[in-house]
């Protein structure tokens, strides 16, 4: 009956986790058919591209990538049941596609959760070599990145593919598709920021100004050349930078930090050390 949709960048990990997830529930129910436990007759459907025959390819064309859609969609529709929770191991990368699926619960009285699986471009790139590369980073400049406040991806749960002691929260995820308790908002991983209530708030504003200085920068001196940054500096590329690739760094560095104790002070630092990495790797 539950839904349980994962979204994030190709080769950034998804399937790892969406298996870790169903092996985690088909365990959870066996132990609970010896105490009658609700979840003891549920079942566990997997759907991945891979199961649905969805090439790679199919990502280079507008038009086929709205077909697999639809073959992701009809599968859903057709095993979305009473007792049977539909794991779907997708990049979901488009927040009306998410809404769909939200819907699509909806309409069955069932519960439905969204698992955020965060990884920079550059990984992706590197631990799959079967994607174009182009393509990736295509995929990531139009990644509609999901929002724990929007009904349709919550609740959301996120973890960090690059973190190698990272685990999903059986736990809740249990209590939010089986015993149908309402999760905490971004219930994500477990490690909260320790910053203080505004942790958030300063993330977001120390990172928007190293990208406004770079935009600033490039207004003047075009292409090259180094951007000050408080007592830091930023070694910009040969090349310009497009706003939207900024931004791109800057929703992964936020994505990949917003769970994690980072002392308010260290962010911009942080960040600037994260941007020079991403330009020497490009």
């Amino acid at each position: 009956m539950p839904l349980v949709t994962f979204t994030g960048l190709p080769s950034s990990g998804k399937t790892k986790f969406a298996k870790q997830l169903v092996d985690s529930l088909q365990k959870r129910i066996e132990e609970s058919k010896t105490t009658k436990e609700p979840g003891h007759n549920y079942s566990v459907i997997y759907h991945s591209d891979e199961t649905l025959g969805i090439s790679k390819d199919v990502y280079k064309d507008s038009t086929q990538e709205k077909h697999a859609r639809g073959t992701q969609m009809s599968a859903v529709k057709r095993d979305l049941a009473r007792n049977t929770i539909v794991v779907l191991d997708t990049m979901a990368y488009i927040k009306g596609f998410r809404y769909q699926l939200y819907c699509e619960a909806k309409g069955l009285a069932t519960p439905h959760c969204v698992v955020h699986v965060v990884s920079s471009v550059d990984n992706c790139v590197q631990w799959n070599r079967e994607w174009d590369e182009e393509v990736i980073r295509q995929l990531a400049m139009r990644y509609e990145e999901p929002n724990g406040d929007t009904r349709w991806d919550s609740p959301l749960f996120t973890v960090v593919a690059a973190d190698d002691n990272e685990t999903l929260p059986i736990d809740e995820m249990w209590d939010c598709l089986v015993l149908k308790k309402v999760a905490p908002p971004n219930a994500a991983t477990l490690v909260k920021p320790t910053s203080g209530n505004n942790f958030l708030q300063e993330l977001d504003q120390k990172t928007q100004a190293v990208i406004s200085a770079i935009v600033q920068h490039q207004q003047i001196a075009s292409i090259g050349g180094q951007v000050k940054v408080e007592d830091m500096v930023i070694d910009m590329p040969a090349h310009a930078v497009s706003t939207a690739q900024l931004q791109r760094i800057r929703r992964t560095f936020v994505a990949l930090n917003r769970m994690r104790s980072i002392d308010i002070d260290r962010i911009t630092s942080l960040f600037v050390e994260y941007i020079n990495r991403t330009f020497e790797s490009e």
